[in-house]
């Protein structure tokens, strides 16, 4: 029987190291989640999973000596996401393959990294601000929710005055995941330029406020707030009006295929390879989100 196995290392070769350590300023959540091993394995082309939810009664007191226990379960909603396909193909001529230029070495190889890093970006872009499609429609291509679309419902503020943010309405946010219950106290902000740029104007000079740390690679400005520190994570692929807040924890980019270069058949005198992956962004419960409209 003919199996992987059987393949050469020019036949089929694993990316997924490699992809974990380029591009990481322009793919700041999906480089998060592998530098902190928040990987997983979906099993089909839709990744199905139990919320993960606390029991909240407050009285729990017993009788001593009591032998008639209560018993307890937690409330586990059914959530989903759609695993999706992405895929671009390498193809250069003989010619250019045998041509080493000067500081790139080897085209085709070059070719492939640059793949790589943009089939990285696309998988940042949609575990962003994705929009579902289970591919029912033309054109017949699966997407998965971002980011974006899984803030809990009680979790949504948006500003009171068109075009201003202030500094209650960004600690109120963060307060949101705190009411909720979550224990982490260390949140990561996904916000856009423009509304960056804003958020900084609000906290300028201000002890709360820690400019340029390095976290798990990414550059970060801190928030201290009485409900936990914030991260501020520029990212070009967030909405422009919207900051999402999450606790880094409670999310997982599951592979069903992860990245890889397949060598693809000869065709008269030309190269050609694919660069694959296929994937979902699972979030273990949406009250670990939350998120901050900007006022039109």
């Amino acid at each position: 029987m003919f199996k992987t196995t059987n393949l050469t290392a020019g036949e089929k070769i694993s990316l997924v190291n490699e992809i974990t350590k380029i591009g990481i300023q322009d793919t700041p959540l999906t480089s998060l989640l592998m530098a902190k091993g928040l990987v997983g394995k979906a099993n089909g082309t839709v990744q199905t999973w139990r919320e993960k939810s606390l029991d909240t009664t407050s009285d729990i007191g017993a009788i001593e000596g009591s032998e008639t226990p209560v018993f307890y379960e937690s409330a586990r909603a059914e959530l989903n996401n759609i695993l999706e396909i992405f895929s671009k193909g390498v193809s250069i001529s003989g010619t250019q393959n045998a041509i080493n230029v000067t500081g790139q070495g080897n085209v085709f190889s070059g070719e492939v990294a640059d793949r790589l890093l943009e089939i990285k970006v696309a998988m940042e872009k949609a575990i962003t601000s994705g929009t579902r499609n289970d591919a029912s429609l033309t054109p017949f291509i699966r997407r998965m929710d971002g980011l974006e679309k899984w803030a809990h419902a009680s979790n949504l503020l948006t500003g009171a005055a068109s075009g201003i943010v202030t500094e209650d309405e960004v600690k109120n946010t963060v307060k949101k995941l705190w009411t909720q219950g979550n224990q982490s106290g260390q949140y990561f902000a996904l916000v856009n330029a423009d509304l960056k740029e804003k958020i900084d104007a609000l906290y300028k000079d201000k002890y709360s406020y820690i400019a340029q740390q390095n976290v798990f690679g990414l550059i970060v400005d801190t928030i201290r707030t009485n409900y936990g520190s914030l991260n501020l994570v520029l990212s070009r692929h967030a909405s422009v009006d919207k900051m999402t807040i999450f606790d880094a924890g409670m999310l997982s980019l599951d592979y069903l295929r992860q990245p890889e270069f397949e060598a693809l058949a000869k065709v008269g005198d030309s190269v050609r390879g694919l660069v694959t992956a296929e994937a979902t962004l699972r979030v273990g419960s949406k009250k670990a989100v939350a998120q901050y409209t900007l006022k039109a």
